[in-house]
């Protein structure tokens, strides 16, 4: 009984991990991290650099 729960306790976790892998918008992009990481770092400049409504 507790060797049938544990393969598939271990059967389920791997196939959400694969689930939330499949589903990532990263997988879409083929741009490199070095190149994402300066976007978003260039977003979060102009989001300063931006008026506030406040």
């Amino acid at each position: 009984m507790v060797d049938n729960f544990s393969i598939a306790l271990t059967h389920v976790l791997m196939a959400i991990a694969l689930w939330r892998l499949l589903y990532r918008d990263d997988l879409d992009r083929e741009v490199s991290p070095r190149m994402q990481w300066q976007q978003r770092q260039q977003a979060e400049q102009a989001e300063r650099d931006a008026p506030g409504d406040a």
